[in-house]
């Protein structure tokens, strides 16, 4: 996946028209929206969590931590083969 690619499928998954900062390390992308100063001065900026889009094309959720933290520990997890935060792309495929 290129980074062209991964900032195209987050903005795609997120629906948003507002600007997604990427922070490209080991294994991806580090995704965090940039709200408009309205979004802010509604609060949204509380909480307001990271996604990590993985090389191999899965998306997760992170928790609203501070961007090298979160970077540092995603990429520790993955080289234990292991993902971090709540996987949001490719949504798994409902059991009948």
């Amino acid at each position: 996946m290129t980074e062209d690619e991964a900032l195209a499928l987050i903005k795609r998954l997120l629906g948003t028209a507002n600007e997604i900062e990427l922070h490209p390390f080991e294994f991806g992308w580090l995704a965090k929206e940039q709200l408009s100063p309205q979004e802010r001065a509604e609060g949204r900026q509380l909480g307001h969590g990271s996604y990590i889009i993985d090389r191999t094309g899965v998306i997760t959720a992170q928790i609203s931590l501070p961007v090298p933290l979160l970077i540092t520990e995603y990429t520790e997890a993955r080289r234990e083969g292991r993902l971090t935060g709540r996987q949001v792309w490719p949504t798994a495929e409902p059991t009948a």
